[in-house]
C-alpha cells in the first residue's frame, strides 16, 4: 500500500479573488494550524477575476516534493 502520498484532499482557510492567493489546510499530514499557499501556476485570471474556491471547501491538491514546498490545486471551480 503507497501510504506517502502526495495528493491530498485539502480544506481551502483563505482564498482571495483580487489577488488569486489561495491558503490551505491539509489535515492529514500536519497539524491544524499549518497554513499552505498554493502555487499560481498553472492557474489564471478569468474577466479580471481569480477563480478562487471558497472557505471551508474542500479540494485536492498535489505538490512536488515531500517538503511541501510548492503545492498545486487541481481542480477550482469559479465561484459566481
Amino acid at each position: 500500500m503507497f501510504t506517502n502520498s502526495l495528493i491530498n484532499r485539502a480544506i481551502v482557510s483563505y482564498s482571495n479573488q483580487s489577488t488569486g492567493e489561495i491558503k490551505v489546510r491539509i489535515p492529514s499530514k500536519f497539524e491544524p494550524n499549518v497554513v499552505l499557499d498554493v502555487s499560481f501556476i498553472g492557474r489564471k485570471q478569468v474577466g479580471g477575476v481569480w477563480p478562487v474556491p471558497t472557505v471551508g471547501t474542500q479540494v485536492v491538491v498535489a505538490t512536488d516534493g515531500d517538503d511541501y514546498a510548492n503545492v498545486f490545486i487541481l481542480n477550482v471551480t469559479p465561484t459566481t
